[in-house]
């Protein structure tokens, strides 16, 4: 089964799709296996942190801007904030693998699935797909 969602994001960040997801592995019925999270994008990626603190949230971001800042001597021939786009999506990665038990996905109590938007706000796509 694989899902195609949709996202507009507004700005660098990172938004949730936890219950994206696991509406996802409701839909598909499958009681153990696993729910494969993936982002078709080179300079965006998905990860996993927790939920409670929206501003652990921009630190992640500022991080990923001080070990990764936008530059001007990239070697990519292109803007250099996609540049450091693309490395920081190599670095954090662009899928996760998760496991599905009981018809659920196990993740820890304050876990969450989110999209990591690494330019100014884009159309974004993700998939899901749960397999047995």
């Amino acid at each position: 089964m694989l899902d195609r969602k949709y996202l507009k994001t507004q700005k660098q960040g990172l938004y949730e799709i936890t219950d994206e997801v696991k509406d996802s592995v409701a839909k598909s019925g499958i009681k153990d296996g696993l729910c494969i999270v993936h982002c078709p994008h080179s300079d965006a990626g998905v990860l996993i942190t927790s939920f409670w603190d929206p501003l652990g949230h921009e630190d992640i971001i500022d991080d990923f801007d001080r070990i990764m800042p936008s530059k001007i001597n990239y070697k990519f021939e292109g803007d250099p904030v996609k540049a450091s786009a693309h490395s920081k999506s190599a670095i954090a990665g662009v899928s996760l693998d998760l496991i599905i038990s009981d018809g659920e996905l196990k993740l820890g109590s304050s876990q969450g699935i989110f999209f990591a938007e690494y330019l100014e706000g884009a159309e974004r796509e993700y998939l899901i797909s749960c397999i047995e």
